[in-house]
């Protein structure tokens, strides 16, 4: 017979297991759960919204839905009551449900026993107890937040996570800071969408940040975002006028150094092209190509190199998401990093960069080829091997 593992042999094994995959087993044995309890949870992606959390690739979420019943305190009859119709009457109630799902299958939906006049934020910490509460150690690659309005996180008791990035939204992240464990800082990344304030020493502390701004919040806030001083500073903009394009530009040739900001601003392609070729002739620059093999699948790239000092220089260059959604992207780069570009005239455009392919789709375009292609020889094959069957070769 199999020998049973010991106790920290479980606790081994149960340690490097997805976090749901642990969930899931320890909640049908009692004996395993106090033991998972005691080890790791380890997360990549901890995400929070109303009424819904999820764990790595799985959410639950807290959905209300609709129901006929008989069964409904308006149907007792009471001291002068009468019944009139030869059944009882049918209301409509909402009740609660679990769904859990992942990305796009269809969910699992299970219906929450709830108590009388238990509420939506009662159960979610119910399922917030079951998935997390009781332990000792959580530890969290990328926590997530979506939140437009004021509310309160209902979490277990003494709840604290160790992470490596935060992403609050729009949410100030000094709210935040209760829940999180002190080793978590300084914070690897830290993303915020139009932040009411930059002067916060999680902010500023943070080794990489992004900052997702308006037009107008660059142009009330520009001071504040330059002078950062993050190592790292990513500025995503939905749009910037020519004079902020410059004024950006003014202030790394006053620097004449390197700062650790990138800017990113999205808009048209042909508005965007034009601009960048504006700034190349505003303030000297060149066409050149890069000097790598980042992007060797398009030799072709161009980029525009505004001299900044004898080892660095400011890149110019348009990235493409999809067909419809582009950016200008303008970071200092050594100078070593680009070679001139040949054959270069103002008929020519800027050549797009594609962003990065997410390589899963890549190997699922392989194993559709190939499942295609072995579907087509089977086919042949039996076809062939039918043709023979029903007509015999005769001597």
């Amino acid at each position: 017979m199999p020998v049973e593992l010991s106790y920290p042999g479980l606790k081994c094994v149960l340690e490097f297991l997805e976090a749901n995959k642990k969930i899931h087993i320890s909640s049908r044995c009692t004996r395993l759960k106090h033991i998972e309890r005691c080890v790791s949870l380890y997360l990549h992606t901890l995400y929070f919204r109303p009424n819904i959390v999820k764990l790595n690739e799985i959410t639950y979420a807290i959905i209300e839905r609709k129901e006929e019943t008989t069964d409904h305190p308006q149907s007792e009859l009471k001291c002068g009551g009468i019944l009139i119709g030869p059944r009882n009457p049918v209301y409509s109630r909402m009740y609660p449900t679990i769904n859990f799902f992942k990305r796009a299958h269809r969910p699992v939906k299970r219906r929450v026993q709830e108590k009388e006049g238990m509420q939506n934020y009662e159960i979610i910490r119910k399922v917030l107890q079951g998935l997390m509460g009781g332990r000792k150690n959580i530890r969290v690659d990328q926590l997530v937040f979506e939140q437009c309005h004021s509310t309160i996180l209902r979490l277990p008791s003494n709840f604290k996570v160790r992470i490596r990035k935060l992403d609050s939204g729009v949410i100030n992240p000094e709210y935040l800071l209760p829940l999180m464990d002190t080793s978590s800082f300084p914070l690897k990344e830290l993303r915020l969408k139009f932040p009411g304030t930059l002067d916060q020493p999680i902010v500023q502390s943070s080794e990489k940040l992004v900052i997702f701004v308006t037009e107008q919040y660059f142009s009330d806030f520009s001071v504040d975002i330059l002078n950062l001083p993050n190592g790292s500073v990513i500025i995503e903009c939905s749009s910037l006028n020519e004079d902020a394009y410059s004024n950006i530009i003014d202030y790394w040739l006053d620097e004449k150094r390197e700062t650790g900001k990138c800017f990113m601003i999205t808009g048209g392609q042909t508005r965007m092209i034009e601009t960048a070729i504006d700034l190349m002739k505003k303030y000297d620059g060149k066409m050149v190509k890069w000097n790598s093999t980042e992007f060797s699948s398009n030799p072709n790239t161009n980029y525009i190199s505004i001299p900044l000092n004898d080892d660095l220089v400011i890149a110019i260059y348009v990235v493409t998401h999809e067909s419809w959604s582009h950016q200008t992207v303008m970071k200092t780069m050594p100078i070593d990093s680009f070679i001139p570009a040949e054959d270069f005239s103002e008929a020519k455009t800027l050549i797009e960069i594609k962003a990065t392919e997410n390589p899963r789709q890549n190997d699922l375009f392989v194993v559709s080829v190939f499942l295609s292609t072995a579907a087509i020889v089977l086919i042949a094959f039996f076809a062939i091997l039918y043709k023979s069957f029903t007509n015999p070769i005769h001597n």
